[in-house]
């Protein structure tokens, strides 16, 4: 059953299981608000580029918590870019055992580096 499961979850992952449902704004955090950030724009590129299969801001689901990221890489003066790359590329580690699958080509380097800096912009 285990090796079942964690053969589906990187399908899961690459096909996405988020119904089509209209965008629902994020939360804004004192780092966002008044800052230019529309977090339904970011819900509606995180929705469309299939990152809400796998995270969520607040709570770990498959992958960890975008607040999570951004308290671990604060102050990190190359996090951006590690993070634009590890997105892009995939990886294992940092966070658990759990795989992140590529997700370059599918998902633009601009698209990428956009939800990147969101991310980094929470607190």
């Amino acid at each position: 059953m285990k090796k079942l499961l964690l053969s589906v979850l990187p399908l899961m992952a690459l096909y996405g299981c988020q119904p089509d449902t209209p965008a629902q704004p994020l939360k804004s955090s004192p780092a966002t608000a008044g800052a230019g950030t529309d977090d339904v724009a970011m819900r509606a590129l995180a929705q469309k580029n299939l990152c809400l299969t796998c995270h969520t801001l607040d709570n770990t689901l498959v992958g960890p918590a975008w607040r999570k990221v951004a308290t671990k890489y604060r102050g990190q003066k190359d996090a951006e870019t590690r993070l634009v790359d590890k997105v892009a590329k995939g990886g294992t580690g940092v966070w658990g055992a759990m795989v992140m699958p590529p997700n370059a080509p599918r998902v633009s380097e601009e698209d990428i580096r956009t939800l990147v800096r969101y991310t980094l912009s929470l607190q």
